[in-house]
């Protein structure tokens, strides 16, 4: 058994900070790609893994073979597109595949990673308008409840190989780094004087920074204790409307020109019910009960440090 965290997913934001976590850490890093470059990145089809190909499966399995733990970050983007038939086909099916194809390989290891740090999303819960929530919440009613449901049951299926992993599952919120595409959205026109509420801007955001993401996935990694589901959200939720008003004056610029809901449902289609109208108070209770501390846990600070 090798110190080595794999990870599959790791070109969007969350995997990027993760793997300059791990590595600042002092971990070694695999990755799984479609289009390997490097000498720590491996290739992978999940799509035909996921479907059985025997030499598919066995490329994934030499991968995850000896490594300390793997974490599942694969999935198409809800983001990029209009949540539309194929689109929402495409989400789903890219991370029920990837997550397949490692439960499939983890099977057929003779020395399966012994943690399992499975993404997911605080979208799990859908809209829950005021109320606090936390992990013991069931799920939502909108379509991304349903993607975080089943790509967790996806995961939680290596529960049942002959060696099975230590599950835990990363309910992530709204994720705010410099590099991140929410942020450079959310931000975009802001700057150029035109940002303001979208829909009532009373919506709750479980947000959280990307440094502090990753150092709780490693922390969670680090704790024999830590099994299930977790939030990570910093321990502040913020309304839309206070989080762009304080970007606004961070940045000296107004932010009083309203997007209504009828309007980012004609730009963005099914995005704008998905991703921005609902409201959700998620909050680290399990991630807090572990003795995580926040380095960013108030707004105010992590747009300190973007802006």
């Amino acid at each position: 058994m090798t110190d080595d965290l794999l990870i599959a997913g790791a070109s969007g934001v969350v995997g990027r900070h993760l793997v300059a976590a791990a590595r600042a850490a002092g971990r070694r890093v695999r990755l799984l790609s479609r289009s390997p470059a490097g000498p720590d990145a491996r290739r992978w089809d999940p799509g035909r893994a996921a479907a059985g190909d025997e030499a598919a499966v066995a490329e994934v399995a030499s991968a995850l073979e000896g490594a300390a733990a793997v974490v599942n970050l694969a999935g198409a983007s809800l983001a990029e597109g209009r949540l539309g038939r194929a689109h929402r086909a495409r989400v789903l099916g890219s991370r029920l595949d990837a997550t397949r194809a490692l439960v499939r390989a983890f099977a057929r290891c003779q020395a399966p990673p012994p943690v399992w740090l499975q993404a997911s999303a605080t979208g799990f819960y859908g809209d829950t308008g005021e109320a606090d929530v936390t992990e013991e919440a069931p799920p939502g009613r909108l379509f991304l409840s349903e993607v975080c449901a089943r790509w967790e049951a996806a995961a939680a299926e290596a529960l049942a190989a002959p060696a099975p992993p230590r599950l835990v599952v990363l309910r992530i919120g709204l994720v705010l780094a410099a590099d991140a595409p929410a942020w450079a959205k959310l931000v975009g026109p802001i700057r150029l004087g035109v940002g303001g509420p979208l829909g009532g801007g009373r919506q709750w955001w479980a947000w959280i920074d990307a440094e502090d993401l990753s150092r709780a996935a490693l922390h969670l990694l680090a704790r024999d204790d830590a099994r299930g589901a977790f939030n990570l959200t910093a321990p502040e939720p913020v309304r839309q409307g206070d989080l762009v008003a304080q970007a606004a004056l961070l940045l000296g610029r107004p932010a009083f020109l309203p997007a209504p809901a009828f309007a980012l449902r004609l730009a963005l289609g099914g995005v704008a019910d998905e991703l921005l109208l609902p409201s959700c108070r998620a909050l680290p209770a399990r991630l807090e009960a572990l003795g995580f501390r926040f380095d960013r846990g108030r707004v105010d600070q992590v747009l300190v440090h973007l802006v």
